[in-house]
């Protein structure tokens, strides 16, 4: 009956009343963890803030990477100081000759795209699915020669690690895993991260797991686990000695790298955050699942379909896909409505990479070889799937899933409200068209199948 009356009501964006209380608070992130303090103060009093200090007591970059292992059922975990760096390595540490292709998925933040440039490397853009918004095997395009495939797990869902893995293995592609967005996500029992020969993480402030900035690659390979960990340290390695007031790197130097070392600070942070990690995960699952339920009575509206096989989530990001849009309106206007009506901020997924302003390697002379093979590659693809999320999608950050109940009817309040669509008196509205012309609106979503995930 409250969605009823809602559907014709003033919508705040203009003037009317908002569903939330403008007082009612929504929670804040990030939230330390008990015990984060402690883990501060220890480091700042014990002469070591970085791995590169004489040894005087144990690293918390060390800790952190046993506890991170762990974590994601993984043998070695190298951390770094930003998951772009993790994504680097992880690419270097596979030996490719230079400009060789790795598949990278269209509907991504750009560092997952750029460090493969970074490794000397050229990206070649995938499209997604539109139901999951990732990587499948069936956006693929079976003639382009690549030697490795980023998958990404999007936003609260896993890209199919074994199936894309299944398919790119007889053409010699080695899989990494962008678990960027996926800390503690799991497919039948595995966690993310674990599922192909490397994994990369980000800790950036966003992310479920923070400590402002920072990384890591995770690998059960043996061979590419102090690869990894020179190119993270200008070609230094953790030595076999554990003397006092004695460098623990060792200048190994099998491979020249580079610093990307994770300070002291940050370590202990992430000691600290990741005890805390799985209780805000129950508290956040719990809630999606409510609102799954709520949207699943408005028409049109849906969460991304979570893969059977994904059987724990890590939210992100919580897309609201609109199939269709409201009447006459594209999806920022949708994301400002809803930020109207429960204020905090919805927005919109990034601009695909083939036409992100972020994504312009010309722009830099040093790769121009690079740059020129990367824009002869995509002369005339098209990514339906991408840009239909991206045009039809409005995002949640995950904090707005650390509340109560109430808060996941509030969001199911309001997009019952804005999904009947500007009302006479706003029209504020426009369309936006896709790179190749057609209106976004042209991609026609798949049919829904009642398998029971969304």
């Amino acid at each position: 009956m409250v969605m009823t009356r809602l559907r014709t009501a003033r919508l705040a964006i203009d003037g009317g009343a908002p569903v939330r209380d403008p007082h009612t608070p929504w929670p804040t992130w990030p939230q330390p963890a008990d015990g984060a303090v402690e883990e501060l103060t220890a480091v700042l009093h014990s002469g070591r803030w970085a791995i590169s200090s004489p040894r005087r007591g144990e690293l918390a970059e060390r800790r952190f990477a046993a506890m991170f292992a762990e974590y994601t059922g993984t043998r070695h975990c190298v951390p770094t100081d930003h998951g772009s760096s993790a994504l680097v390595i992880a690419l270097e540490s596979l030996g490719l000759p230079h400009g060789e292709h790795v598949i990278v998925p269209a509907l991504t933040w750009t560092a997952t795209a750029t460090a493969v440039f970074r490794a000397g490397l050229v990206p070649v853009l995938a499209d997604v699915d539109p139901w999951t918004g990732c990587l499948h095997p069936d956006t693929l395009d079976p003639d382009v020669d690549a030697r490795a495939l980023i998958a990404v797990h999007w936003a609260c869902v896993m890209a199919d690690v074994p199936a894309l893995s299944a398919a790119v293995a007889p053409r010699g592609v080695t899989v990494v895993e962008d678990a960027a967005q996926a800390h503690g996500a799991r497919w039948q029992g595995r966690p993310a991260g674990s599922l192909g020969r490397l994994g990369c993480f980000s800790m950036q402030h966003s992310k479920v797991l923070t400590s402002g900035e920072g990384g890591a690659v995770v690998t059960d390979d043996d061979t590419l686990a102090p690869v990894l960990e020179e190119l993270r340290a200008d070609s230094r390695r953790y030595g076999p000695h554990r003397r006092e007031r004695v460098l623990e790197l060792v200048e190994t130097a099998s491979m020249m790298g580079s610093n990307f070392c994770l300070g002291e600070f940050a370590a202990a942070l992430l000691c600290a955050q990741l005890g805390l990690l799985d209780r805000q995960h129950a508290v956040r699952n719990r809630n999606y699942e409510r609102l799954s339920g709520l949207l699943a009575g408005i028409p049109g509206v849906r969460l991304l379909r979570r893969p059977p096989a994904q059987d724990r989530l890590s939210m992100y990001e919580v897309p609201i896909v609109f199939d269709p849009l409201p009447p006459t309106a594209d999806n920022t206007w949708v994301a400002h409505a809803l930020s109207a009506e429960l204020g905090t901020r919805v927005y919109t997924p990034r601009t695909p990479l083939p036409r992100s302003p972020l994504l312009r390697p010309w722009t830099k002379p040093a790769i121009a070889p690079l740059s020129e093979r990367f824009t002869e590659v995509h002369r005339g693809r098209t990514y339906p799937g991408a840009e239909y999320l991206a045009g039809h999608a409005v995002l949640l950050h995950h904090s707005a899933f650390l509340g109560e109940g109430q808060d996941m009817e509030d969001i199911a309040n309001a997009v019952a409200k804005v999904a009947a669509g500007p009302r006479p008196c706003g029209a504020r509205t426009h369309r936006t068209a896709n790179t190749d012309g057609t209106d976004r609106e042209a991609f026609v979503a798949p049919e829904a199948e009642t398998d029971g995930h969304d």
